[in-house]
């Protein structure tokens, strides 16, 4: 009798579960956000992105890592994220060295230092002169962890040349923030601006 019910509770998750809306992460800003909608990738626009990647210019460097998370709950619905972590070395001094996180089971899937899912077009801000009409690029939250009142935000567009895989990356502002105080640097420990990062 004990696996009569333990049986017909599964069977009762599995059938909650599979009648929740699935809906295409593109479609994520036209379709109406509901308790237990599943937000998934389903064009596969996070996968050209997992792995590592790195910017070399002299003694700089910007290591990026990324893992894509499958069916991640927030505590309202469901969804497909890419989540990464960072490593960023000036003048061979490294600065910050977030890399081992990515891989760290005792770090929670929602505290990645670069983290989302937001599909963007050619003509959504930070714009792209170079992509197709209907090229989509991914918008993700980056955040410096000792500088946490800052709102910041990278674009990346994945590129193939030659066989080379590469990200063209665009780290910005993503909003008005009001400084700790007049000596509070106003941007992260990783300067703004653009990176092409090569697949490693």
């Amino acid at each position: 009798m004990k696996y009569i019910i333990i049986t017909l509770i599964v069977m009762s998750t599995l059938s909650c579960k599979a009648q929740s809306p699935i809906v295409s992460l593109k479609d994520f800003k036209i379709v109406e956000i509901t308790n237990g909608i599943y937000y998934k990738d389903i064009d596969g626009d996070l996968n050209p992105y997992i792995g590592t990647w790195k910017y070399t210019s002299g003694t700089t460097s910007l290591t990026i890592k990324f893992k894509k998370i499958v069916e991640y709950y927030n505590g309202e619905w469901y969804e497909d994220v890419l989540v990464g972590d960072y490593k960023y070395i000036e003048n061979s001094v490294v600065v910050v060295d977030f890399l081992n996180r990515v891989d760290d089971p005792s770090v929670n899937d929602a505290q990645h230092y670069i983290t989302g899912n937001s599909i963007i077009y050619p003509n959504q801000f930070i714009t792209c002169d170079d992509c197709t009409t209907l090229e989509r690029r991914i918008k993700l939250d980056f955040t410096d962890p000792e500088r946490k009142y800052l709102v910041n935000a990278v674009t990346i567009r994945y590129i193939n040349e030659g066989g080379i895989q590469k990200i063209q990356l665009n780290l910005f502002d993503n909003g008005t923030i009001v400084l700790p105080s007049e000596s509070s640097p106003p941007e992260t420990k990783v300067p703004y601006g653009y990176y092409e990062l090569i697949k490693q």
